[in-house]
């Protein structure tokens, strides 16, 4: 089933425009307040955006005339068939397992005989089904997660909403909840909110990242991550991103702070608009400049040497690092002070950069 949102919530300064095809899963990401939240809750009608309009399949769920002119619709979040699982499972307690699940079915006005029924259908699709007597007191986390799953897939929604599903659960707990999601929203249209990349690429479609109320990235997977618009999206992905300018086999970064040199033909002309995505852990360090003219390089102010396990993160203000706790142990007399970052042709990705939503005018 097909779904289409465009809202705009004006004291929180959202505006998002979204689509979702049928059998499809999008993960949207961003940083905390960002509005992602405002989304999911919009989409489930929990909070009434100040315009917009959402429609899934054939059924209207809002339309909101932004000059308040014309016929107002908003359907009730009870018939939108569109179902919410939120970071806590939110069990009813007083309820077994199967009557958990079943409360969706019966609720719509199913048997009793039906809706058990289809309650151990979904446990069986979870891996559940022996759970069905229990108490929510008595599941683990993992386990309540799963029954809520299976309780939002019940009551057959159009679309699910997943609000950070695995973000309260145990890490030892979280990849055998991430595989039966897998294969349950296999042929669903849902949106899944997250801030994990292991969850975009093993559960999503198309990747959303959500900045400052807009949307500043968008693509598959792949796309979003290995050839990032942006420094979160950048972030998420372990990459150093650098974007400004390509002046012959340089680029001047955006904010003119470094330039770095050396760079391949890039396949953009000049002037234009050039982007550079580097792992870290490809970056070498030297105080005196590299004497291989073959690399890419810079110079810049060495901030500080992170330790991070069997690791150190020597970090500039365009650029980090990974170096042996060797290489920083003799970088140490160098925090403060200009030194060199270099790295192989082959390391790196250069693209043209594509202006994002949040850099329009």
């Amino acid at each position: 089933m097909t779904f289409s949102v465009d809202l705009h919530v004006t004291d929180r300064d959202v505006r998002l425009h979204l689509t979702v095809a049928a059998g499809e899963t999008v993960a949207v990401l961003g940083p905390n307040g960002a509005g992602k939240s405002t989304l999911l809750n919009s989409i489930a009608g929990l909070i009434r955006p100040d315009s917009g309009r959402s429609q899934l399949g054939g059924t209207v769920l809002f339309d909101l005339p932004a000059a308040g002119s014309g016929r107002r619709v908003w359907r009730p979040a009870h018939r939108r068939g569109v179902s919410l699982l939120a970071q806590e499972p939110l069990l009813f307690p007083h309820l077994s397992v199967l009557d958990n699940v079943a409360f969706a079915p019966r609720s719509a006005g199913a048997s009793a005989r039906h809706a058990r029924e289809t309650a151990m259908h979904w446990l069986r699709q979870v891996d559940a089904e022996p759970l069905a007597a229990r108490r929510p007191a008595e599941l683990s986390g993992g386990q309540a997660q799963r029954i809520a799953v299976a309780r939002a897939l019940a009551s057959d929604p159009g679309l699910l909403l997943l609000d950070e599903p695995l973000a309260a659960l145990d890490i030892s707990v979280a990849p055998a909840v991430r595989r039966m999601l897998r294969r349950v929203l296999v042929d669903r249209s849902a949106i899944i909110v997250t801030h994990d990349v292991l969850d975009a690429y093993t559960l999503a479609d198309r990747v959303i990242i959500v900045e400052n109320g807009r949307i500043s990235d968008e693509g598959t997977p792949a796309e979003v991550f290995d050839r990032p618009r942006g420094a979160f999206a950048a972030g998420l992905a372990g990459l150093n991103l650098l974007t400004g300018i390509r002046r012959g086999t340089t680029l001047i970064t955006a904010d003119a702070v470094a330039a770095v040199a050396n760079l391949p033909e890039p396949g953009v002309t000049e002037g234009s608009p050039l982007s550079l995505a580097v792992r870290p852990a490809a970056v070498a360090v030297s105080i005196a400049p590299p004497t291989d003219p073959r690399l890419i390089r810079l110079q810049a102010e060495l901030i500080d040497l992170e330790p991070r396990g069997d690791f150190v993160r020597a970090r500039s203000a365009v650029l980090a690092a990974d170096v042996s706790p060797k290489e920083a142990a003799q970088l140490d007399t160098a925090v403060g002070s200009p030194v060199w970052f270099s790295f192989p042709t082959s390391a790196a990705t250069l693209y043209p950069t594509v202006p994002s939503e949040n850099s329009a005018p």
